[in-house]
């Protein structure tokens, strides 16, 4: 039917064999370049209430996800891959396998229609050393978790890629294909797919709706055609419309021939899913409400005397529309929330609490009401991070994490748990945050991943549930042993979906 891909009823894409896909719009030429293995992708999301849901099981999932910006910079690949060394800190494939089995589920890829267009691409063929199994356990393990993790065996990557030099099979022609490329690697890994519009004042489309919507609908395009994307993509990427519309001096509302973040985000939602009705979650965005203490990225804030008395854009004509779409419940509120070292203002604790509840938090407790009829939306917190050094940004982080899964004081202001979060970021050259690698992108920052680790829910390889032993030890179905070092209050009610199903068990 139209809208949809050619075979859907069959679930798989015309020519799947040959590398061709027939769109929504129309044929497709055939990728040029050679695909990952299709590998073990994670089930396909949808929505319930104020919850991200696995499409099938109908059971809550909990993202826990990772930014990874280069797509929209000169580099046009996620950075670092120039790095040298290791396959682990150089290849592709293997850092993305490496982040699955530290137990991120998701990534947001930023990127820039400028250049993912490029053609003079970046040659990152490296030579590298491969680890061992036995080193990479090592760096893939909590220092003081290696006793535990060494009774446990590394699940193998599910999607390897050849490397008689790291790199060596990423596209050459053109940075979109790169950009494709990434995505079919994360998915076949097991990882959910943040597709993030971030022109940043780079690019002037976001001031054109017309030009806006092309361009999503032209790269959109390219994904529907991508030979796997019924059976492995559809329902695992969400579409971030516009990353941070204050950042281009956006508001909710239109300025003179100028969309606001309303046109910009209904239009292009309204394109995207005629192409493919319920394949896709789309994320967005606060703006205009800098004035309430908001992040860039978060402003959400509906409440009128809040309103006029702080001078927000207000976003109510938007919800307004939205709540009466066909993909209302496709929708998820991404705000951005960051420490004190980033956004110089400190609201910890309560002020802190407080302040989320009127400005997003609100809209999966109480929700949205028009006429008496109330709509709930999940939260997913598309960016947070911090270098992790001030003992203020550890205080607020840890605040944070009581918001997200409703601990402790945060219980007085809000109900349900956030859907999930993004840390900012993979990339050690992030100029505010640092990554969650360092020493020229060598070492992961265990500061970092421990604290996600013991408070936001992060579960690596060696601490999932039923993980197998090197001693081969009978499989239950949730091995005390295996759990009993986890903060189970912090995993919350989350269903497996899991990170475990993007690998093999071991040999």
């Amino acid at each position: 039917s139209a809208g949809t891909n050619t075979s859907e009823s069959a679930g798989t894409n015309t020519s799947e064999s040959a590398g061709t896909n027939t769109s929504a719009s129309g044929a497709c030429s055939a990728i040029t370049y050679k695909p990952p293995p299709p590998g073990k992708p994670a089930p396909a999301l949808d929505v319930q209430g104020s919850t991200i849901i696995n499409a099938i099981t109908k059971q809550p999932v909990q993202i826990r996800g990772i930014n990874w910006f280069g797509f929209n910079v000169p580099m046009g690949m996620v950075d670092g891959l120039w790095a040298g060394g290791s396959d682990a800190t150089t290849d592709f494939s293997t850092i993305v396998y490496e982040l699955s089995m530290l137990g991120y589920n998701a990534v947001r890829l930023p990127f820039a229609h400028d250049y993912l267009a490029k053609t003079d691409v970046w040659d990152l063929k490296r030579d590298c050393t491969i680890l061992t199994t036995s080193q990479t356990k090592t760096r893939l393990t909590r220092p003081q978790d290696a006793p535990a993790a060494a009774q446990k065996r590394l699940p193998n990557n599910a999607s390897p890629m050849p490397k008689p030099q790291c790199n060596g099979y990423l596209p050459m022609s053109k940075n979109e294909d790169r950009f494709l490329f990434a995505i079919q690697q994360f998915v076949a890994l097991g990882m959910y797919v943040i597709l993030d519009y971030q022109p940043q004042g780079l690019e002037p489309y976001a001031y054109k709706l017309d030009d806006f919507v092309s361009r999503w609908s032209a790269i959109w395009q390219k994904v529907t055609c991508l030979p796997n994307f019924n059976s492995d993509i559809a329902g695992r990427v969400f579409i971030d419309v516009m990353n941070e519309p204050d950042s281009m001096g956006i508001r909710w509302e239109a300025q003179g021939d100028r969309p606001g973040a309303e046109q910009l985000y209904l239009a292009t939602a309204d394109r995207l899913y005629s192409m493919t009705p319920n394949k896709m979650l789309f994320l967005f965005e606060g703006t205009g409400q800098n004035s309430f203490g908001l992040n860039w990225g978060n402003g959400f804030v509906t409440d009128p005397q809040t309103i006029q008395n702080r001078g927000l854009s207000n976003p109510t004509s938007f919800f307004n529309q939205v709540v009466a779409k066909p993909y209302t419940r496709k929708v998820v509120i991404s705000p951005h929330l960051y420490p004190p070292s980033i956004t110089m203002s400190t609201y910890l604790g309560k002020d802190l609490w407080q302040q989320s509840q009127v400005a997003f938090a609100y809209l999966m407790d109480k929700g949205y009401c028009v006429n008496n009829k109330c709509t709930t939306f999940p939260v997913l917190v598309g960016e947070t991070g911090s270098a992790y050094k001030a003992d203020t940004d550890k205080q607020w982080l840890q605040d944070f994490a009581d918001f997200v899964f409703v601990r402790n004081g945060a219980t007085q202001y809000t109900n349900k748990p956030v859907s999930g979060w993004l840390w900012w970021a993979y990339n050690e050259n992030s100029g505010d945050t640092g990554g969650i690698v360092m020493n020229n992108w060598q070492d992961f920052n265990w500061d970092k991943l421990g604290f996600m680790m013991d408070r936001l829910g992060l579960v690596p390889w060696y601490k999932w549930p039923g993980a197998d032993s090197v001693r081969h030890r009978p499989r239950n179905p949730v091995d005390a042993a295996d759990v009993a070092d986890v903060d189970v209050s912090a995993v919350a009610p989350v269903e497996d979906t899991d990170a475990a199903a993007a690998v093999t068990e071991g040999n």
